[in-house]
């Protein structure tokens, strides 16, 4: 088959091996992108782990083991993980059992509101339990005056569960809203009570949604780095263990070490769920009826006050924090004030707005909000970019993988989803060691961090754009082709315009995971490279708590005001996407 063009008496002809060409050339950039800049520095940190001198060793190994209180942070992290997962799978299920499998009011609220916790970084949840039951906590503190306070393994878990609760509901959302509803209907037919059809046939026709859905929660436990380090004190889990070897021990040999250690159940937790994820998808029929009867009044209200704990939870968490920015002294003096905007970088004895109109008036607000907002202004050209170049990638990416298949695509997908089962705070540390040297230029820039965080997100986009692309028939893009259309045409005017939605989705969610991931980049930042994120941290440590509060209530609005920009360019929400590909 040839491409015919034909101008001034003469014709071309394009074979169809230029297509292969470009196609492969894209595959290899992919391919290299990927193996550099994901298996590269996951090979520096198990060459460090095992290697000493160029010898093999397992001495580094022997003095993790050999330390009781450095063992510790393993058994803590699968405390905390096995727990977390346990409770948030048992609430999830049962939330989205009252979306999908009853007429219970309010299903559009209750669902919106659980997405919440995607919207922000996850160390919301720390500060939160911090002001309502910490040391000096509203209802420890000031309403019952307990000495008893939330640090350690308990606020770990609070704070996880509500981290992971939407991620592990549109798992569980989408397995019981895609098996078919007459299965119930019809062992309650043949004379089952209702208590007997859910243990014996929603229950099992929703074990492997179930099963994924626990091991994707022990995942994302077990590798968070923001809850641990607001809310853990002197618990310490792997991923705050590294951190403290790394950044202050200086002991990067030991640091690799416990990342390879938190590498094995991260692994394992992502292969589990991706092969649960298969089998869920083989139990969904293809025929399932929406439709549902109306629920008995009291299973109606049972499961809408159900509904109501974990979105009151939620919503409590988020009014919290959004109070602690604008009260004077929490939980003493609620006088609304906006002096906990006034970041410590800013300086001066006079209220913030003072100084801003000043400025203005001297025509040097510019330059103030440039210099003394530059967390905030550094996450918000970062994650621009991030959008972009993730969402660019990752459509190509899955396009690759789905419409075009050319030889050695399984090693391309099998790269495009390994980054899920590595946690950030190891390829952070993997960024270090692998591209700290004086020919990288890139090191010590914006641009690491850029890199890094579409790499860690690199799966959930290639997913997305898969799951949209396998909605457009291969006859629309042959019947281009056969037009005269060239490859590049096709796929920006034919195949472009029928992924947009995608596209859009997939720039809102690399737009919020680079405005609050923490765990990828909380090596990669410096004293001239800072991100919001990450300085929610250090305000923390330093005490300025309501100052923490505030920096996260000023990405929370950013990120609110990108949702809001997607919703009208598409129509949709870009959470969509994300719970289809879950």
């Amino acid at each position: 088959m040839k491409l015919k063009k034909e101008g001034q008496g003469l014709t071309f002809s394009a074979p169809v091996s230029s297509e292969r060409w470009l196609v492969w050339m894209t595959m290899g950039i992919l391919l290299a992108i990927l193996a550099f800049f994901m298996l590269y520095p996951v090979y520096d940190i198990c060459k460090l782990s095992f290697l000493k001198g160029g010898t093999f060793t397992l001495k580094n190994y022997q003095s993790y083991f050999s330390n009781p209180r450095m063992f510790r942070s393993l058994t803590n992290s699968l405390y905390v993980s096995l727990v977390t997962t346990a409770i948030t799978t048992f609430f999830a299920f049962f939330f989205a059992y009252g979306l999908t499998r009853t007429t219970i009011p309010g299903k559009n609220i209750f669902y919106t509101i659980s997405t919440f916790p995607l919207i922000a970084p996850s160390i919301i949840q720390g500060l939160a339990l911090i002001l309502l039951f910490g040391r000096n906590g509203l209802i420890t503190r000031y309403l019952l005056h307990t000495d008893w306070n939330i640090y350690g393994a308990t606020g770990i878990i609070v704070a996880e569960c509500l981290y992971c609760f939407p991620n592990a509901l549109f798992i569980l959302y989408t397995t019981l809203s895609a098996v078919d509803t007459r299965l119930d209907e019809a062992a309650q037919s043949l004379g089952a009570s209702a208590l007997r059809t859910f243990f014996k046939v929603t229950l099992p026709s929703a074990k492997y949604g179930i099963a994924s859905a626990a091991a994707l929660v022990f995942n994302l436990t077990i590798t968070d780095f923001g809850v641990p380090v607001v809310i853990g004190g002197n618990y310490n889990v792997l991923a705050t263990e590294i951190y403290q070897q790394v950044i202050g021990m200086q002991r990067f040999d030991l640091g690799a070490t416990i990342s390879v250690i938190l590498l094995i159940p991260s692994v394992g937790a992502f292969l589990l769920n991706y092969y649960l994820t298969k089998k869920s998808y083989a139990l969904i029929s293809g025929q399932a009826r929406p439709f549902l009867q109306p629920s008995r009044p009291f299973k109606k209200w049972a499961f809408t006050i159900y509904c109501w704990i974990p979105t009151t939870f939620i919503l409590i968490v988020f009014i919290t924090v959004f109070l602690g920015s604008f009260v004077k002294t929490w939980p003493y003096d609620f006088t609304l004030t906006l002096q906990h905007f006034d970041f410590p970088s800013l300086g001066g004895n006079a209220p913030l707005w003072t100084r801003f109109w000043s400025s203005v008036l001297e025509g040097q607000w510019r330059s103030l909000i440039a210099y003394k907002y530059a967390p905030i202004w550094n996450s918000l050209w970062v994650s621009v970019l991030v959008a972009l170049g993730g969402a660019s990638l990752t459509l190509l990416a899955g396009y690759l993988i789905e419409k075009k298949r050319p030889g050695g695509v399984e090693i391309l997908y099998t790269l495009s989803v390994l980054p899920a089962a590595i946690p950030g705070t190891v390829m952070g540390l993997g960024y270090i060691l692998a591209f700290n040297k004086p020919y990288f230029f890139i090191y010590g820039t914006f641009w690491i961090i850029i890199i890094n965080i579409i790499i860690c997100n690199f799966t959930l986009g290639t997913l997305s754009s898969i799951a949209n692309l396998k909605q457009i028939d291969r006859s629309i893009e042959e019947a281009a082709i056969s037009l005269g259309a060239d490859p590049i045409k096709t796929f920006t005017q034919v195949v472009f315009p029928l992924t947009k939605t995608a596209f859009f989705s997939n720039i809102t969610f690399f737009f919020m995971r680079a405005m609050t991931t923490i765990s990828a980049v909380i090596f990669l930042v410096s004293a001239k490279v800072k991100l919001a994120a990450i300085e929610i941290i250090f305000l923390d440590i330093d005490g300025r708590t309501a100052s923490a509060n505030a920096m996260c209530t000023i990405i929370i609005v950013l990120v609110v005001a990108m949702l809001v920009v997607m919703r009208l360019i598409t129509g949709k929400s870009g959470l969509k996407g994300m719970s289809v590909t879950a």
